[in-house]
């Protein structure tokens, strides 16, 4: 396929994207509808890589009609094959681009940076000279600013912890991320301005968060479910096998549970369990039918047929069974029925009316 035919189609599946945006109701403004038919999200997404089981084919200009259409369908794309990056699912991008609201002549930073995609949308809405885009990896940022550039678009980069902010830059007028955080970073915060708004994930939801002075803040979630990596990713086990190998023969007590691992993947109650037991991760699901779970710490449980096994500092799956209990009886609340609050001291998720409050633990 030439690269005129490429260019066209391209313009066209583009073209469509923004349609389907607003047809779903992502995309509720003209500015992001024009936005996202003018951006070219291939440029920023030359390579992505296909998740099968057991491989990783990549997929390039070297099939162009599969490319294009991938890029511009409504998916997330990893587009490293170590999983280091991926551009987001669109329409999440626009509820959170909608959330933010950026009025003319406002400044935005970004925290992670990714591809690049992201920052050239906030460009072509709000101009280059007001957004500031920041990611700790090097190698991603050269790569965006390349793309952006070929794109037409320069906003301002840095390279740097997110958790830092982008003092140079500040005030801002709203932040947004494409990472996860615990919580709201302090700097965020210093760098809002009053009455400006922070955009983004926590706890398997999007905040959005009203900035006050001092380091304060209320704010809501929205509808959406969103699994960002996190600001700080955490190392893998240099032998992941081995790892699971271990916690799959390790001798433990075993006691019966009603609460079977499937609850790992519903929705709703995730947006729970990562508030109350923040840093629980899914390990490994065997042929055998066993499920492993690991914590940041150290602790881990193995579920298997209505039982579980699990040791380490904490007993993991007391405290998944307490929270979908306590899920339960709130009559399973979906995220936007949840609140958050920032104090300089503290900040919780709350659902309002009812009593209940997780604290956000700092980010490491």
């Amino acid at each position: 396929m030439s690269e005129a035919r490429i260019e066209r189609l391209a313009e066209k599946l583009r073209e469509q994207l923004a349609k389907d945006l607003v047809a779903d109701g992502g995309v509720t403004s003209e500015a992001w509808k024009a936005a996202f038919a003018a951006v070219p999200r291939h440029v920023f997404v030359p390579r992505f890589y296909r998740q099968t089981p057991g491989e990783q084919p990549a997929v390039d200009r070297s099939t162009p009609d599969a490319w294009l259409r991938g890029v511009y369908s409504n998916q997330l794309l990893v587009v490293s094959p170590d999983v280091k990056s991926s551009s987001t699912v669109p329409s999440l991008m626009a509820a959170m681009l909608e959330a933010l609201d950026p009025q003319d002549g406002q400044r935005v930073l970004e925290i992670g940076t990714g591809t690049g995609y992201n920052a050239a949308l906030l460009s072509h809405r709000l101009g280059d000279s007001n957004v500031v885009s920041v990611d700790i990896a090097a190698d991603l940022v050269n790569a965006a600013q390349t793309h952006l550039a070929s794109s037409g678009y320069r906003p301002t980069l840095g390279i740097g912890d997110g958790a830092d902010g982008w003092a140079a830059g500040a005030p801002y007028d709203g932040i947004i991320a494409t990472c996860a955080p615990n919580r709201v970073p302090d700097a965020w915060l210093d760098q809002t301005r009053p009455g400006g708004r922070i955009v983004t994930p926590i706890a398997t939801g999007v905040a959005v968060v009203d900035v006050d002075p001092g380091r304060t803040g209320e704010g809501r979630f929205l509808p959406v479910p969103a699994y960002f990596m996190p600001l700080r990713p955490t190392p893998k086990p240099t032998d992941l096998g081995s790892q699971i190998a271990d916690i799959a023969s390790a001798t433990a007590p075993t006691r019966a549970t009603d609460v079977d691992d499937k609850i790992w993947f519903d929705d709703d109650f995730r947006f729970v369990l990562a508030a109350a037991l923040p840093g629980l991760r899914f390990l490994s699901k065997l042929p055998s039918g066993i499920t492993i779970f690991t914590h940041l710490d150290g602790s881990w449980a193995r579920v298997d047929n209505g039982t579980v096994a699990q040791a380490g500092d904490q007993q993991i799956w007391n405290a998944v069974e307490a929270a979908y209990e306590q899920w339960d009886h709130l009559g399973r609340p979906t995220r936007e029925q949840f609140s958050i609050a920032v104090k300089p001291d503290s900040q919780h998720i709350r659902l309002e009316g009812r009593g209940f409050e997780w604290a956000l633990p700092p980010t490491p």
